[in-house]
């Protein structure tokens, strides 16, 4: 048996990929990389680790450099980051995550998630406009040649495509983390 490993997943949904990374360490597979797509595990004890999934709302090195520091002087241990996505780990030993217990602190991560989903689906629609407000348009308006119309059906289908990903999957996780957001804040009041 390897003492390493490749996975192909993809989440949209942090808890699910969450529960899969926790899922794969009870049968001995220590995540330690992902590049969203590909997720890279090594050999370990069974359920030597628990992991928790954190997101960079602040985008600036020195502030995220900070929080790492902080949060490792709390004993837990960074994993990886991918993007937006902070990686967490620590020993089972040592007792589960605050967020797992804490009303507070899972609200704060299902907003920081929320958000980080809100902006995807704002940039991909400022991309999609752009694509039916402008290739589209020069396409159209372009001499009749291939570039043309390669133009006109490049802007189409970006859009129609964009506009597909919104309504399948991202709107899909928006509502579900404004549900969850929801159930937590009647659980504080």
């Amino acid at each position: 048996m390897g003492t390493s490993k490749i996975m192909v997943n993809w989440f949209l949904d942090f808890d699910k990929e969450e529960q899969w990374l926790n899922a794969m360490c009870k049968k001995g597979w220590a995540f330690w990389h992902t590049n969203g797509v590909f997720y890279r595990f090594k050999q370990c004890e069974p359920g030597e680790y628990i992991y928790q999934i954190d997101f960079d709302e602040k985008k600036s090195k020195e502030i995220v450099g900070d929080y790492v520091v902080f949060r490792c002087s709390c004993g837990d241990q960074f994993v990886h980051q991918w993007k937006n996505k902070i990686y967490w780990k620590r020993e089972t030993s040592s007792g589960p995550f605050e967020a797992e217990e804490n009303v507070v602190a899972k609200l704060r991560l299902t907003n920081k998630a929320f958000n980080f989903h809100q902006e995807s689906f704002i940039g991909l629609t400022i991309i999609a406009a752009l694509a039916f407000l402008v290739l589209i348009p020069i396409g159209r308006h372009l001499p009749e040649c291939f570039f043309s119309d390669w133009l006109v059906h490049f802007g189409e289908g970006l859009t129609y495509g964009i506009l597909l990903a919104q309504i399948f999957l991202l709107l899909p996780v928006l509502r579900k983390l404004r549900k969850k957001t929801n159930e937590l804040i009647s659980q504080l009041f």
